[in-house]
């Protein structure tokens, strides 16, 4: 335990792991503040997404609605390290991976996980490691890492491969694809890309 505990004998990480916003110390908040956000993307018909880091590794998650696939509740939080942090332990990644199935309650309710509209998930997109090695944990990447994201019309990209678009124009929304590049093995190694992660416009009305 000499690695895992710091000198006043607690977890060395502690601190870190109340940060996050899955902590049972934010879980109202939290609660609140997607519900909200699911309000405004239906409202203004946008694509909620977060961007978040600070956990010094990568990952994609996705909180939906699996009977209503990309509607707008279905929003997704890309995670990304400080490029100079190391990253965490292996006992911290297999804290943070988690296979029970997780739901949002509604507003004013404590998180118990009972099936509700809005489903958690962590995408599985790290199944090899940099060396092509197989890898146990497959959501989330524990190296320096950092993300590339483009914006593209889905209709202009699928008009460039054969598709039909109308007037040659696209339908003018927005998607977002994002790939994770990830520290490679080797001073000189060149950053292994995953992905992409693509996350959809929201259509008017969903």
């Amino acid at each position: 335990m000499k690695n895992v505990l710091n000198p006043f004998g607690e977890i060395d990480m502690l601190d870190e792991l109340r940060d996050q916003w899955t902590h049972e110390s934010k879980d109202l908040e939290r609660t609140y503040l997607i519900r909200t956000l699911q309000g405004i993307a239906h409202n203004k018909s946008l694509r909620m997404t977060f961007l978040s880091g600070d956990v010094n590794c990568c990952g994609a998650g996705i909180l939906h609605d699996p009977t209503h696939p990309q509607d707008h509740k279905t929003m997704y939080q890309i995670i990304s390290s400080s490029v100079v942090n190391a990253p965490p332990g292996g006992y911290v990644l297999r804290l943070l991976h988690n296979n029970k199935p997780l739901y949002v309650p509604a507003n004013g309710h404590r998180s118990t996980h009972q099936v509700s509209d809005t489903k958690e998930d962590m995408m599985e997109i790290f199944g090899q490691d940099v060396d092509g090695r197989q890898r146990e944990m497959k959501r989330l990447m524990g190296r320096r890492n950092y993300v590339a994201a483009v914006a593209f019309d889905p209709e202009v990209v699928g008009g460039n491969f054969g598709g039909q678009t109308p007037g040659g124009k696209g339908g003018g929304r927005l998607s977002l694809a994002v790939d994770f590049m990830v520290q490679n093995e080797g001073v000189y190694g060149s950053p292994m890309k995953y992905g992409p992660v693509v996350i959809p416009s929201l259509e008017y009305g969903r």
